[in-house]
């Protein structure tokens, strides 16, 4: 559970903490744990929304059985996303890294599974580019409200 948040900045080698330590006082005895974030632009995040919120929820849904996400997520990984080979001691290991590919590849990763769904399952999702319909709010505003449900568990949980 988040117990406090806010910004921090070093400027000349000084840190300004005051947001930090306002929030530290709050807490009680105990352990915990923190992150620190800078500002640059996650390219990946609106990608990854996209994915889980709107297109694998979406075939999810449409399917007779209703798979979660995260089976559509693996099933379609092992058909579509780039593969990495390294070897682990002496042997050949391959591997798929959906998260840490580049944009361009992760963008290729969702049309491939878009094509297959049409294709194979004569399943429609929303297209990115409708989403960007201002008439298309209310479907909006669901895919970032199931956003933090659907994928970031998912992603967060397997680091």
């Amino acid at each position: 559970m988040i117990k406090g948040k806010g910004k921090i900045r070093l400027v000349g080698g000084v840190l300004q903490k005051s947001e930090l330590d306002a929030a530290i006082e709050k807490l009680k005895d105990g352990d915990y744990d923190f992150l620190i974030t800078d500002h640059q632009n996650n390219k990946m995040l609106p990608h990854l929304t996209y994915l889980f919120s709107v297109v694998l929820k979406g075939i999810s849904d449409q399917l007779p059985d209703h798979p979660s996400t995260k089976a559509l997520y693996r099933y379609f990984e092992v058909m579509f996303a780039p593969r990495h080979t390294e070897m682990v001691n002496g042997k050949q290991f391959e591997y798929c890294d959906l998260k840490s590919e580049k944009t361009v590849d992760v963008s290729d990763f969702i049309e491939r599974v878009i094509e297959y769904a049409q294709k194979s399952w004569n399943i429609t999702v929303a297209t990115n580019e409708s989403l960007r319909n201002a008439d298309n709010r209310e479907f909006y505003s669901l895919a970032y409200q199931n956003q933090e449900v659907n994928w970031n568990k998912f992603i967060s949980s397997k680091k």
